[in-house]
């Protein structure tokens, strides 16, 4: 998807359904959240920016680690999401700043970033070199960006299971690129050493993080696998939009295959992200 198709897209029913998995997500994510922050290690009075920042869950542990003397902001494109992010902030009594706007062209930086973050926000980019550019002239010398995103399909069993399972009775994507914005764009660590080195930053490592994806628990966590991934992920649009026939099928073979992956009352399949550090 192009910019605009991105913007369409993460202001319908795909933001409307990430509000309603807000907590489901955020869960099932605790590993990545908890490394990602802790590599970041935001200090008391940073400036930080946290990209794609969805329904606040890293921006609003970000503000608790800045303080009173610390200034963060969320951005993300997505309206539905930033207001789940506006009133979980207002619950928390916390000073977090969430903005509607493209990050990629975002220039309110006041004195500039000490630390930009991102957990999964920026495999989006329609010009991803164009993009870190501009997240670099909003950093100050030497701040720090640490972003998490998905290494190859074939590390993420739980994106790729569902796509698998249906092969046969969905339609292939004649548009197929890696490269494209989404999930897996960012899954080659020299395509993206190279993106961050041509936009100015600099040192940048990579670190591999293997997880557990946990889909389901609960009284019927098989089930509930099922209704994740029909909502989340690569499969979920492509299955909605082939309709109730398809989607009755999808049913069954999930549960049959999530049934194989249940252990400690959990339905996890595996995932493999990268985590990201460089310098301005």
């Amino acid at each position: 998807m192009n910019n605009a198709e991105q913007i369409e897209y993460w202001n319908g029913k795909a933001g409307e359904t990430w509000v309603r998995m807000q907590e489901r997500m955020d869960h099932a994510l605790t590993p990545v959240t908890a490394a990602l922050l802790s590599l970041a290690a935001p200090q008391p009075g940073d400036h930080i920016l946290d990209i794609g920042c969805g329904a606040g869950e890293t921006t609003l542990a970000l503000a608790a680690a800045a303080v009173e003397d610390g200034l963060v902001i969320g951005v993300d494109i997505s309206e539905p999401l930033l207001e789940r992010a506006r009133q979980r902030a207002e619950e928390l009594l916390s000073d977090a700043d969430f903005r509607c706007v493209d990050a990629a062209t975002f220039d309110d930086a006041a004195d500039g970033f000490d630390l930009v973050v991102s957990r999964f926000g920026v495999m989006f980019f329609a010009d991803p070199a164009a993009a870190f550019a501009n997240l670099w002239r909003l950093a100050r010398p030497g701040a720090r960006l640490c972003f998490a995103c998905w290494q190859a399909p074939f590390e993420n069993l739980w994106a790729m299971l569902p796509t698998q399972l249906l092969a046969d009775v969905l339609p292939p994507d004649p548009r197929y690129d890696p490269h494209a914005p989404g999930p897996f764009a960012f899954a080659d660590p020299e395509r993206v050493a190279g993106i961050l080195a041509d936009a100015g930053w600099q040192n940048p490592v990579f670190h591999a993080l293997p997880f557990a994806m946990v889909m389901g628990e609960g009284a019927d966590p098989v089930a509930a696998a099922v209704n994740f991934a029909l909502r989340i992920g690569p499969a979920a649009r492509a299955v909605r939009d082939a309709g109730p026939d398809v989607e009755a099928i999808a049913r069954t073979r999930l549960a049959a295959a999530f049934a194989a992956h249940l252990a400690d009352g959990q339905v996890g399949l595996p995932a493999t992200v990268w985590l990201i550090t460089a310098e301005a």
